[in-house]
C-alpha cells in the first residue's frame, strides 16, 4: 500500500489523494510517468514528482522513519508489508503507570517467528542491544506509554519508525483496552490467563518479589499474549482498510500466533 500512499506529501490531504486516484493515477509509478494527468497546478505537481523520487529512494534503502514522520499516525498501517521483515512487536510491563516513580519489570519482544522476553533483575539490559536489529516497532498504545517508559528508564532512543496500533484501529472504530478490541474483532482468548489484566501484572510482579511459585512464568506468559496477537491485528487492520480503496491491493494472510514458552499458576490467577 505504501506505494500507492501520496498522504505524505506536503498539501495532499486525504480529498486530493482520493482525486489523484480517481484520475487513474494510483501509484507512484503511475504519478511519475503521467504528471500531467493530474488536475494540480503545475508548482504541485513538480512537487509530487520531486517528494515521490525521494520516496522511492527512501524505500530502496528501507528508511521506515521517513514514511512515519510525514503520514499522519492514523495512516502508519500503510507501511506494513513493505517494513514487515525486520518490525518488532513490542509490550511493557510496569509497576504502575506514574513516570518517574514506576519501573519497567518486563519487556516482551516478537520478532514474527520467536517470542523474546527481558526481565527486570535478569536480562533487561540486553533488550538495548538487541532492539537494534530491527527498523519497525509496533505497539499497542506505545506512543503514549511503552516507549516513553523504555525512553525514560533504558536511556534509549528507540528513533525506530513506529506503528502505535491503538491509532489505525480507532480510525475504524475500535477503541479501548486492547482486549476489548480483541474481541470486537472476533479474536477470543482461551484459558484462564485471559482473564487477567495491567493491574493483575503489577500484582504478579509483586508475588514474584515475595517469592510466589509461577508469579513470574505467569506474568510473563501474560505479556507475550499480548505481544504476539499484535501481528494480526496489524494485518486486519491492514486489509480492512483495503477494502475501502478504489483500486485493488492484495491483502495478507493473518499470521498465527506461536506456541508460547511459558505456562502459568492456576491457582495464583
Amino acid at each position: 500500500m505504501l506505494k500507492h500512499t501520496f498522504r505524505h506529501i506536503r498539501g495532499i490531504g486525504e480529498k486530493t489523494e482520493k482525486r489523484i486516484w480517481a484520475e487513474g493515477l494510483t501509484s507512484w509509478e503511475e504519478f511519475l510517468d503521467s504528471p500531467r494527468q493530474a488536475a494540480l497546478p503545475q508548482w504541485q505537481r513538480d512537487l509530487v514528482c520531486v517528494e515521490l523520487e525521494r520516496s522511492v529512494r527512501a524505500l530502496e534503502r528501507r528508511d521506515a522513519r521517513y514514511f512515519t514522520e510525514k503520514l499522519p499516525a492514523p495512516l502508519h498501517w500503510r507501511l506494513y508489508p513493505e517494513f514487515g521483515q525486520r518490525v518488532a512487536y513490542l509490550d511493557i510491563e510496569t509497576t504502575g503507570v506514574t513516570f518517574g516513580m514506576s519501573y519497567i519489570t518486563m519487556i516482551g519482544l516478537y520478532d514474527g517467528e520467536q517470542p523474546r522476553v527481558y526481565v527486570q533483575g535478569q536480562n533487561l539490559s540486553r533488550f538495548a542491544a538487541e532492539i537494534e536489529e530491527f527498523t519497525l516497532l509496533v505497539t499497542y498504545n506505545g506512543k503514549l506509554f511503552d516507549l516513553p517508559f523504555i525512553r525514560q528508564e533504558l536511556g534509549l532512543p528507540l528513533d525506530q519508525a513506529h506503528i502505535d496500533l491503538r491509532y489505525p484501529l480507532a480510525a475504524l472504530g475500535y477503541k479501548g483496552g486492547l482486549k476489548k478490541i480483541e474481541r470486537s474483532l472476533g479474536l477470543e482468548r482461551e484459558g484462564p490467563v485471559a482473564l487477567l489484566d495491567g493491574w493483575c501484572a503489577v500484582l504478579l510482579w509483586q508475588y514474584h518479589e515475595q517469592g510466589a511459585e509461577g508469579a513470574l512464568e505467569t506474568l510473563l506468559r501474560y505479556n507475550l499474549e499480548d505481544v504476539v496477537h499484535l501481528p494480526t491485528l496489524l494485518a486486519l487492520v491492514y486489509n480492512t482498510r483495503l477494502q475501502r480503496l478504489p483500486f485493488a491491493v492484495p491483502q495478507v494472510a493473518l499470521p498465527p500466533p506461536p506456541a508460547l514458552p511459558f505456562g502459568f499458576n492456576e491457582a495464583l490467577i
